[in-house]
């Protein structure tokens, strides 16, 4: 199969008996006519094989299959950023091809949180499970590597509060973060990341370099701590 894209009516796909496993798979005839082809064909071969791969080494619910997955979800796909940037592939995706992988990952605690896992689009933890993983990988890998992709989804307690801003896509900004913050206390993590997002509404990121986040980060991590 190659990878197609799921129109905005496939919506109605996501359903209870999906996330719990009473409808394993829909059939060809329930999504076919609520996909559409894409430009060119983009083989799911490499893209399976990692999805077996993480339901195999890890349990369920296992925060570690994010940064097991990442970098084997997005090597596995080779798509443009305009490509990617189409939320009705990973709804494909996740609804329609792999639905179990949502399953597997996320526990179904709250219905409202568990749709968005199947549909929403972006980096936030609560997104489409496969666009969530592909993007943090496309913006933080150099290269072949996927060293910092690793070391952010390696921490919930780092990569949740990050990739919730909007700033997560400036890559020095993210290298700084990290660099900061891989090891805080999550309290200082979350503290940093919001007070940085304030600042950045008053000074153009760009404007920064890597120094200048990195010093600013370490002062906004100790906002508030009251320090012997």
């Amino acid at each position: 199969m190659t990878l197609r894209s799921l129109h905005p009516e496939g919506r109605r796909l996501v359903t209870p008996e999906l996330a719990d496993g009473r409808v394993e798979r829909w059939s060809e005839q329930a999504w076919l006519p609520l996909t559409r082809e894409l430009d060119r064909a983009i083989p799911l071969d490499a893209f399976d094989a990692a999805v077996d791969g993480a339901l195999v080494e890890h349990p369920a619910h296992a925060p570690a299959l994010d940064a097991w997955l990442a970098p084997r979800l997005h090597a596995s796909l080779p798509l443009t950023r305009r490509e990617a940037a189409d939320p009705g592939i990973w709804r494909f995706l996740a609804v329609v091809r792999r639905p179990e992988l949502a399953r597997h990952r996320w526990e179904n605690v709250s219905w409202a949180v568990t749709k968005q896992r199947y549909w929403s689009f972006g980096t936030r933890h609560t997104a489409n499970v496969f666009a969530r993983l592909y993007w943090v990988a496309e913006l933080t890998r150099e290269g072949a590597s996927y060293a910092l992709t690793e070391r952010v989804l390696g921490r919930p307690a780092l990569a949740t509060p990050l990739f919730a801003r909007g700033w997560s896509q400036h890559r020095p900004a993210v290298e700084a973060f990290v660099d900061v913050l891989g090891e805080a206390p999550g309290e200082d993590v979350e503290r940093a990341a919001k007070l940085l997002s304030r600042h950045l509404a008053l000074v153009p990121l760009e404007l920064l370099d890597a120094d200048e986040l990195r010093t600013l980060l370490r002062r906004f991590a100790r906002a508030g701590r009251q320090d012997p």
